[in-house]
């Protein structure tokens, strides 16, 4: 099961499971879209929801349930963005990436939870974080929030989990070839009005991602190692690039800061 599986990283997911002869559900708020990715695959199917609404994330799953059967593998892989520096971002920005990015992530595992432990075998969760996780940079902030929150609710789940033997693994991909941007664009709300997003913010992000990481890789080359990873039940996967200067920096900040907890 891969949301978001209509374009970018989700599709290629969808493509990798695709190969290991499993049937794949593809959820995407883009239908159209997800329909197309699972004309691609030899066994697949495919929804049109929205992961910012609850009750149409559990009536998918009851339904993938009882038509698909078991869920083993649960990608929860839906994420928007708007790049702006946070004194121009709005509580209804913030409300938006936080309903899209934690909320709809966290009801999209409520949600198959049950269906997963129903299931033999392999089960595994996968959370697509980020690299924006692990350390912050200007004109990101709102989306570099959600992250973070990310990383601890998949933390907090996999030790939760790991008595029943369902692995969770945060993948965290660095800069992608992806229409991230543009699909982000095109979910944001009506109602809260044009994205503040500007060239001087594209810019400088383009800046930032050139300095401290890696050229943007294609969402194959990103997801190549999933499947190994999930196997392997390992905690994180960061897909390319290398570890940004500023990754360190915040790490041996931290590490200082518990060597002089009980100065």
């Amino acid at each position: 099961m891969v949301t978001g599986g209509a374009s970018g990283l989700g599709r290629a997911l969808a493509h990798i499971f695709a190969a290991q002869s499993m049937h794949v559900v593809i959820a995407d708020r883009n239908g159209d879209g997800a329909r197309a990715v699972a004309e691609e695959l030899p066994s697949a199917s495919a929804f049109e929801v929205d992961v910012a609404d609850v009750a149409s994330i559990k009536r998918m799953a009851d339904a993938i349930a009882e038509v698909e059967g078991d869920v083993q593998v649960l990608c929860a892989n839906v994420g928007v963005q708007e790049i702006a520096a946070l004194d121009r971002l709005t509580l209804d920005d913030w409300r938006w990436l936080l309903d899209v990015n934690v909320l709809g992530m966290v009801a999209t595992v409520q949600a198959f939870l049950p269906h997963l432990r129903d299931a033999s075998g392999l089960r595994r969760i996968l959370l697509t974080a980020s690299t924006s996780a692990t350390y912050a940079a200007p004109r990101l902030g709102a989306y570099t929030t959600t992250k973070y929150a990310v990383l601890g609710y998949g933390e907090t789940l996999r030790a939760e989990l790991a008595a029943e033997g369902i692995g969770v693994t945060m993948v965290l991909p660095g800069g992608m070839d992806t229409t991230h941007i543009a699909s982000s664009a095109a979910a944001r709300p009506s109602a809260i009005g044009p994205s503040l997003t500007t060239n001087e913010d594209l810019a400088a992000v383009g800046e930032q991602m050139i300095v401290s990481a890696s050229a943007l890789a294609s969402a194959e080359h990103a997801a190549r190692n999933v499947l190994d990873a999930l196997i392997d039940d390992r905690p994180f996967l960061v897909t390319h690039g290398p570890t940004p200067p500023e990754v360190r920096v915040r790490f041996e900040q931290l590490l200082d800061a518990y060597a002089h907890a009980d100065d």
